[in-house]
């Protein structure tokens, strides 16, 4: 087998800039081959070897991992949360709208969803929100129980 191999010389900021995409890939991949019902991937080599360029110990490595972990989860909830209040917004706008939309252009459909979502995007928001459908579903419990 013919390997290649090129040398680059870059400041350890940048480097750690590399590492830090290269697991959040990671870290990506392993979750999309789990939702499929596949195994795991082993953890790159090549992490490995940036995680000894930059002298990480395994412990700042796995808390690093953590940390990349929960902002990709992060930027996950916030699409969704994003797509849902588009959703909604252009959902209550069709309804109210009914027979007029057929009046009015894609265009202009889009400017008064658009408005929706920007005045109660924080309403919608919380019909996803995880922290207040847990306490509602417990206040709920607690009234169904008596």
């Amino acid at each position: 087998m013919n390997v290649d191999y090129a040398s680059i010389t870059l400041p350890k900021k940048e480097l750690a800039e590399i590492h830090r995409g290269l697991l959040m890939r990671h870290l990506v991949e392993n979750e999309i081959r789990r939702e499929e019902g596949l195994e795991e991937i082993e953890y790159p080599k090549v992490l490995e070897a940036i995680e000894n360029a930059l002298g990480l110990t395994d412990e700042s490595a796995h808390q690093l991992e953590h940390q990349v972990d929960d902002e990709l989860w992060n930027f996950a909830w916030y699409a969704f949360t994003d797509e849902w209040a588009w959703f909604r917004a252009r959902a209550e706008v069709m309804r109210e709208l009914g027979t007029k939309r057929a009046d009015l252009s894609a265009e202009a459909i889009d400017r008064k969803v658009e408005d929706r979502y920007r005045k109660d995007f924080e309403r919608f928001v919380t019909e996803v929100d995880m922290k207040s459908m847990n306490a509602a579903k417990a206040s709920k419990k607690r009234v169904t129980k008596k």
